[in-house]
């Protein structure tokens, strides 16, 4: 069984370890290993500012840390939204449901959050299709990109 929880700095390296697994995967798998995703992966710094700027979950099954995300309330300014930023799950613990379990547990914490939005690559489509099993509706794209939104009752 998996849960969430607000990342600490002591964090950084792990996260930064999967965000580079996660990343590096998707690119050779669906980039075509042009690095178009590990561009974004960031260091302990970056990792480090997220954390004391934004809130950062690690995704944890058992004791061990599978995966992560952050939420940006600057993004949009609209009340009661949040931006789902950087969700990735490291690839050997993916493809079983973890991913959608996380959003769930994510969207139960902040029931207070009624719009969601969020972005991915245009060839993560495994991204997309976990987006929009969970209810998200594509909005629009850009070069990169498809933008996502999600609005609850």
């Amino acid at each position: 069984m998996i849960h969430i929880e607000r990342a600490s700095i002591e964090d950084a390296e792990i996260i930064v370890k999967i965000k580079k697994n996660a990343y590096t995967d998707e690119d050779i798998r669906f980039g075509k290993g042009k690095d178009e995703c590990t561009q974004y992966i960031g260091d302990v710094n970056f990792i480090s500012w997220c954390i004391n700027r934004y809130i950062l979950y690690k995704i944890i099954l058992d004791d061990i840390v599978i995966g992560t995300f952050w939420l940006d309330h600057e993004t949009d300014k609209r009340p009661n939204h949040f931006e789902l930023q950087d969700f990735c799950i490291d690839p050997i613990y993916q493809n079983k449901g973890y991913g959608a379990e996380a959003i769930k547990l994510m969207e139960q914490k902040h029931k207070d959050i009624k719009i969601w939005t969020l972005s991915t690559f245009k060839f993560s489509l495994r991204n997309q299709y976990l987006y929009e099993k969970m209810g998200y509706v594509k909005i629009g794209q850009d070069k990169l990109g498809f933008q996502y939104e999600k609005y609850i009752d």
